[in-house]
């Protein structure tokens, strides 16, 4: 007889609970986050055993604790959790008593686990879109002091070399230029380290044959061809272009009652770095390839700018999903007609 064990994961503890096939507590208790104290909890229980975790940060390194003291381990939704089993009272004690019942029920709404590979990437890819983004909150921060002082800047790429040398022959206060400067030394460091990283995904790159086909699409390069990999992970899971796009949150969201359909916004559900780096996608795209402007340009007739732009971020996605599947290259002529 099958044991479940609903798992309440925390940074530094987790909540266990198992049951047999038909309900019967078996044991409960909190364990300490170390591979010794949950393996040798395991132990105690019969085999086969069926362990189920939501999906949470701290995931992978309880997964290669536990992974060889269950039959099965079997990662969850959170919300689809809780909209299956809603309950007013929540501890721990509950949410892993209400996994483990879900699990003997067959009732989980099963994410994927990425493989090792993936989450290796993952780590490499989203570092490099971090140091992106902690670079341009220095840049936002040093402008705000130069806003503070009253200067407006006279150049498009403030750090550039003219954009430099004007920030040195401006008259600032001692306070200001010290803070200038510590950002510019900021941006400075930044710039070095994302250009390491960059080189290492666009070497990354150049040996996946999957990253060169999506490189045939427009406003596709090296690294967010990386980054779309990363996200996507096993493309076995996506048996459909739609998956997909609903994977990304690029689809609008559908509300039906009583024979009645009306469309919102797009869902904003799934990989939001996904759908983040299609949109870059996209904007790049309508810049540089005629069919994708052509396509762009009629959705504006009728659609708001931004609108017309997540559409053609879902359709760039859809394409990626092609011929990630089939082993194609992008063909423009075949995007005009489509």
């Amino acid at each position: 007889m099958k044991v479940h064990v609903g798992v309440d994961l925390h940074q530094r503890f987790c909540y266990l609970t198992a049951v047999d096939a038909s309900g019967k507590l078996l044991r409960q208790g909190q364990v300490a986050n170390q591979a010794a104290a949950l393996q040798q909890w395991l132990g105690s229980l019969e085999r086969p055993r069926q362990v189920v975790v939501e999906a949470s940060g701290f995931w992978p390194a309880f997964y290669r604790a536990v992974r060889g003291h269950a039959e099965r381990v079997v990662m969850v939704h959170p919300q689809r959790v809780k909209a299956i089993a809603s309950a007013k009272l929540k501890n721990d004690r509950v949410d892993s008593s209400t996994l483990a019942h879900l699990s003997r029920c067959e009732l989980l709404p099963e994410a994927w686990m990425a493989d090792e590979a993936t989450r290796q990437l993952r780590l490499r890819v989203r570092l490099r879109i971090n140091l992106g983004r902690q670079r341009a909150r220095a840049k936002n921060q040093l402008q705000a002091v130069l806003h503070q002082e009253g200067f407006i800047k006279p150049v498009t790429d403030l750090f550039g070399r003219r954009g430099r040398a004007w920030l040195a022959s401006i008259e600032l206060s001692g306070a200001a230029r010290m803070v200038v400067e510590t950002w510019l030394r900021e941006v400075d460091r930044l710039d070095a380290e994302i250009t390491a990283q960059t080189r290492e995904l666009e070497r990354l790159a150049a040996d996946d044959l999957r990253a060169r086909w999506l490189e045939t699409v427009p406003g596709i390069g090296a690294y967010s061809a990386m980054v779309i990999l990363a996200e996507i992970g096993d493309m076995g899971r996506f048996a459909r272009k739609q998956a997909l796009a609903s994977y990304a949150g690029l689809v609008p969201a559908v509300r039906e009652s009583a024979g009645r359909k009306k469309r919102g916004g797009i869902t904003h559900q799934g990989s939001n770095t996904l759908r983040w780096i299609m949109l870059q996608v996209a904007q790049v795209a309508c810049r540089c390839s005629p069919a994708v402007r052509v396509w762009y340009t009629e959705l504006r007739r009728r659609k708001p700018a931004q609108v017309a732009r997540i559409a053609v971020a879902r359709k760039l996605l859809c394409v990626a999903w092609a011929l990630l599947r089939h082993g194609l290259c992008f063909d423009e002529q075949v995007f005009a007609r489509s």
